[in-house]
């Protein structure tokens, strides 16, 4: 292997997520979900925008699998919708909503691609929420039928699973900063949450392995570095606190046993005899998303008193610093701290720029196939610095519905026009099939 070279058997894929992109979210037995009401709360999303359509891939499925076998990837990993599958969160499964991922999967697969499943992408079934939702204890026992259901049906032919994606987003924004579903802000609402989700992840890999011994299964965290904006005394608390709920708050204790030192006692009160045994599973590979690193200052109007400083750097069109030296340093601290000698995968990386189509109808994205040249970089170093890193997931195969900024932000790598659903491959789009096609990175 040189340099710019990726290891043997190096695994290339692209991510996606069912509620930013299925639409369809009244047909075929299909329930509400928390971001169905969220985004049809006024004032919640960008322009008024919802999930309702999206991409319309729950219709457009095999032209989206077409476009991830002409890119040549290995593997796509995408998310069931709870809803589609189980509409009010419990009971018996919704027959049209598991056909669905059946013939998704099937086409995967007829197409030499490698599915990844994961069971929650932050779309809970709003009958759950009305019970409390991830703020009691209960869901996380729900949340262990459901996996049950899924791999049951799915399981003799999807190999690759995940848990949670970003369980410490959807805790933190959406019970403490109240900018994502359902919109709460509450420090004992995020605690709470954050050991139902740490259970429901032990309970969903039980019952996963209960079907099936010999599934690869794993969570897939969000990890970046943060650094306290001064050495003031209330900086470095803020960051500290930061970096427990953030970083910290699902792979400690499903990796070590225990919670976070900034964060343990505030959750200690919810936690009983024998939780943290079931929350801590042998998993079969580590994998989380990255983006961007922060610089963290003291707020004092913020809840959790939670502030951000400007880094030095060129920014997405989400504000975000390009910082590709934050994958390195992650990946090299992800292997100290908890995932040792296990397979390394990053299942989510990409960048938003203010994409368009030009006047011969195509997307120049030079911007992002420079973010991905320079993430890239830093993937091999870790590499080199001994990470046993497997494979890279680009975020996203396509533009999407982007939660609270609604269809303002573009990650795809395809273009999707939402007025007529057409799709348009970026020149991103190949330059990343050239990579899958085994080309050495130019950096």
């Amino acid at each position: 292997m040189t340099d710019n070279s990726f290891p043997a058997g190096f695994l290339w894929g692209a991510s996606t997520a069912a509620y930013q992109i299925e639409g369809a979210v009244r047909e075929d037995g299909r329930g509400p979900s928390i971001w169905d009401t969220f985004s049809h709360t006024p004032g919640k999303i960008a322009n008024g925008d919802t999930g309702d359509v999206a991409c319309d891939h729950y219709h457009r499925w095999r032209d989206d699998i077409g476009l991830l076998r002409e890119l040549g990837i290995g593997a796509y990993r995408f998310s069931t919708a709870w809803p589609r599958i189980q509409p009010t969160g419990r009971g018996a499964p919704n027959e049209k909503g598991l056909e669905f991922y059946d013939r998704l999967v099937d086409a995967l697969l007829d197409a030499n691609i490698q599915p990844w499943l994961c069971l929650y992408h932050w779309d809970l079934p709003q009958a759950l929420e009305d019970k409390g939702g991830w703020r009691n204890r209960d869901t996380a026992y729900r949340y262990r039928d459901y996996a049950a259901i899924v791999a049951r049906r799915l399981a003799d032919r999807v190999s690759y699973w995940a848990t949670f994606n970003e369980p410490n987003i959807f805790t933190y924004r959406g019970l403490g900063q109240g900018d994502h579903a359902p919109g709460l802000q509450s420090r004992e609402a995020v605690w709470r949450a954050i050991h139902t989700v740490n259970l429901a992840h032990g309970l969903g890999v039980l019952a996963l392995r209960e079907q099936r011994a010999d599934l690869k299964l794993g969570n897939i965290y969000n990890l970046a570095p943060r650094e306290p904006a001064t050495d003031r005394e209330q900086d470095r608390v803020a960051c500290e606190l930061m970096g427990a709920i953030m970083n910290d708050a699902f792979p400690d204790p499903q990796f070590l046993g225990k919670y976070p030192e900034p964060i343990a006692d505030d959750i200690k009160p919810y936690v009983r005899d024998g939780d943290l045994a079931i929350i801590k599973q042998k998993l079969d590979y580590f994998a989380f998303n990255h983006y961007s690193r922060s610089r963290i200052r003291w707020d004092n109007d913020h809840l959790f008193h939670v502030g951000y400083a400007k880094i030095d750097a060129p920014v997405t069109a989400m504000g975000w610093p390009i910082t590709p030296d934050g994958l390195r340093e992650s990946l090299v601290d992800a292997k100290a701290r908890w995932s040792g000698d296990l397979p390394v995968y990053i299942l989510e990386n990409g960048a938003a720029f203010d994409d368009a189509v030009d006047a011969e109808g195509r997307v120049r994205d030079p911007q992002r196939i420079d973010f991905l040249r320079g993430y890239l970089g830093a993937l091999l170093d870790a590499v080199a610095a001994g990470v046993p890193v497997k494979g890279y997931f680009v975020w996203s195969l396509l533009d999407n519905f982007e939660w609270a900024l609604g269809y303002d932000k573009r990650f795809g790598i395809v273009y999707v026009d939402y007025t007529t659903q057409k799709r348009i491959p970026k020149d991103s789009y190949f330059f990343y099939r050239e990579l899958a096609r085994g080309a050495p990175l130019d950096r």
